[in-house]
This record gives C-alpha cells, sequence and structure tokens, in this order.
C-alpha cells in the first residue's frame, strides 16, 4: 500500500474524531442468519443489480474457516481458539519445526480484542487516523463492527466532512473502519502485536464496487514513520475483483517486486471474481523468501535473503474510498452516497518453533 510520503502524514496529525455511524446505515449490512461455526459463515453478499454495482441486501455465505471441533481427528494441532480449530498454513514447516499460532482474532463476540488490534493507525495521537494515499476516508472505532462470527469495516459517507491535509483537497467526505496491530495511541507505548518472520493470513469478502480499495498490507515497527520496506498481500481496486495486486517494496521502498505483470495477471494463480465469495489471502515471509497465497494456492515468490525485511513488522486491513491510485486510472468513486463494507472472518498468524 504505497501510502503518502510521512511528511504529509505528520501534518495531519493534529485532527479530531468525527461523528460515529448512523443506526440505520448499521441495520442495513449487518450479516443475517446463525452464529457462523468453522463450517459455515454467515455474510453479507455482494448481490448484484442490473447496474452492476452490489446491492446491501444480506444473504448467507459458506465456507471453511477452520476444523469442526467435533470432527478433530484426533485433536487440534493449535490451540482452538473461540471454537474453532484453525487450518494449518498451506505449507510445510521447515524440518525439525512445527507451526504455531502468534495471534488469532476469531471476531466471535460483540467486539474485537483491543489487547489485539487497534481502529486506528501508527501515529495515532487521540484522534484516529486519515486516508494514506489522498483518498475520501477518516478512519473512526465506530466503523469497526463485530457480529454473527465477523467483523465489518464499513465505509460511508460523513457529514459533516472532516478537516484533514491527508484527504482529497483538506477535506474527509466518508468515515471507515480499520484493523491494526500498531499501538493503541503514539504515546502508548509497544505495538499491540509486531513479528519477524511467519505465515500471514485473513479470510474475508470485499465489495466489487468502484471507487472502494481492500488493502492488506504490513510495515516495519518504525517510530519514525520512515518506513523502509513493504508488503502487501493484496491491494484490490473496487472496479475490478479479478485483479489481486501484491507486492514488496524495498531498499527503503525503492525498488518493488510485482506479482501481477498488469491487469487480470495474479502470478500462478487464478484469475477470476474473488469477490463472489469470501476469499483467504496469506503471505509467508521467512528469511529467504516471501511468498503470496490465495485459497491456499502459491501465487508467486520473491526471494534473495539480502532484500528480505529481517525486523519486526505490523499489520493492516482496510477500505480506502477513492485514492490517488483509482483516479490515475480512472476507476475513482462515481456515487459519494455508497455505503460499503469489508467483512473479515479472522486475522491469524502462524509462526515456526
Amino acid at each position: 500500500m504505497r501510502w503518502a510520503a510521512p511528511i504529509a502524514i505528520v501534518a495531519g496529525l493534529a485532527m479530531v474524531l468525527a461523528a460515529g455511524i448512523g443506526a440505520a446505515n448499521l441495520d442495513s449490512l449487518q450479516s443475517t442468519g446463525e452464529q457462523p461455526s468453522d463450517s459455515a459463515i454467515t455474510a453479507t453478499e455482494a448481490m448484484e443489480t442490473p447496474g452492476g454495482e452490489p446491492s446491501e441486501t444480506p444473504v448467507a455465505s459458506a465456507g471453511p474457516s477452520g476444523t469442526p471441533l467435533a470432527t478433530q481427528t484426533p485433536s487440534c494441532a493449535f490451540a482452538v481458539s473461540a471454537g474453532v480449530c484453525p487450518i494449518a498454513p498451506p505449507m510445510a514447516a521447515a524440518a525439525g519445526k512445527k507451526w504455531k499460532i502468534s495471534l488469532a482474532e476469531e471476531f466471535s463476540g460483540t467486539s474485537y480484542d483491543k489487547t489485539k488490534l487497534s481502529p486506528c493507525f501508527d501515529w495515532n495521537n487521540g484522534d484516529c487516523t486519515s486516508t494514506f494515499n489522498n483518498g475520501r476516508e477518516h478512519y473512526q472505532p465506530s466503523q469497526v463492527v463485530v457480529s454473527n462470527g465477523t467483523a465489518k469495516l464499513i465505509a460511508a459517507p460523513l457529514n459533516p466532512p472532516f478537516a484533514s491535509k491527508s484527504c482529497q483537497n483538506g477535506s474527509c467526505t466518508y468515515k471507515a473502519g480499520m484493523l491494526s496491530t500498531a499501538r493503541a495511541r503514539a504515546n502508548d507505548g509497544p505495538y499491540l502485536f509486531s513479528f519477524t518472520y511467519g505465515y500471514v493470513e485473513s479470510r474475508f469478502k470485499f465489495p466489487a464496487t468502484q471507487g472502494f480499495f481492500t488493502a492488506f498490507w504490513m510495515l516495519p515497527t518504525d517510530r519514525t514513520y520512515t518506513y523502509r520496506s513493504e508488503i502487501d498481500i493484496l491491494e484490490l481496486l473496487g472496479d475490478d475483483p479479478t485483479t489481486m495486486f501484491m507486492t514488496y517494496h524495498y531498499n527503503n521502498r525503492t525498488e518493488s517486486h510485482h506479482v501481477n505483470s498488469g491487469k487480470f495477471k495474479n502470478g500462478a494463480c487464478a484469475t477470476k471474481d474473488y469477490s463472489k465469495q469470501f476469499v483467504r489471502m496469506g503471505m509467508d515471509w521467512q528469511p529467504d523468501h516471501i511468498a503470496w497465497y490465495i485459497d491456499g494456492v502459491k501465487c508467486a515468490q520473491f526471494t534473495g535473503a539480502a532484500n528480505i525485511e529481517n525486523g519486526p513488522m505490523q499489520l493492516i486491513l482496510h477500505m480506502m474510498v477513492d485514492n490517488d491510485w483509482q483516479r490515475r486510472w480512472n476507476v475513482g468513486l462515481t456515487d459519494p452516497t455508497l455505503t460499503r463494507q469489508l467483512e473479515v472472518d479472522y486475522i491469524r498468524v502462524y509462526q515456526q518453533e
């Protein structure tokens, strides 16, 4: 997620918290049905309308997020989290080692674990944070809603707008939800979670709507905000739900390894509409490689230990609205009244020991 330079970000630190989401918007976006188990997830599906845009109509969705406890044979290989036996990473651990889970948030209750995840990003000084790439969104804790076994990261119009130098024309016209492992506040001490090497995976459902942008990525835990590397597990432009951009930026982010050579190419992974159901996005980061996975299938790999990040990193998962990449490609937001959500089944980090 190539976001704006640190100078622009620091300039936008003196922000105040904007108004929360209205109950009507939340009601129209909630998942329906029974509490999801490991083998059946209830989710808000994006139903296609004649005009091509997804509606807000909730229907049932199903897909595995782990192994049902009743069918474990003989027992779960990992610590059971919220009644779920997590599935194993799609690759074997190195010889003599085994996988362990270092972070797991299954969103099984009515809120997420605030000791693990923050609704803001690294430079939050009490006002949360705003857009990364000159988009429209200001992030607010109220835009993260947990129910029926998933977290909903909701992007909705914000009225009145929130003044910020980070947003387009100095005005944030959307409020949005985010989950990160950054510090709860920039002056609050350690990061909520950071790690060096491991397999990261999240299962989520993103909206295929022009102007909305899904991002799942990692940055070093750097209190100066001069991040030397960046791993983009997924960048998804809402107008094209088939191209899952996967990238590694290194050498002080002056060089990049792109899995995708243009649009409609996902390395060795299929090119199809991934918005129709939940998708598992994973990334294996080890001292000698970084590899990307979609639904357990390896898409591509970057090798070369000298250029691979070797320090602790943090996780970020969120939606942006109408950022500069989208506007450069003429696929920016066309309807500023739309509300959309990124629905998240789980976030997990596996490490070898």
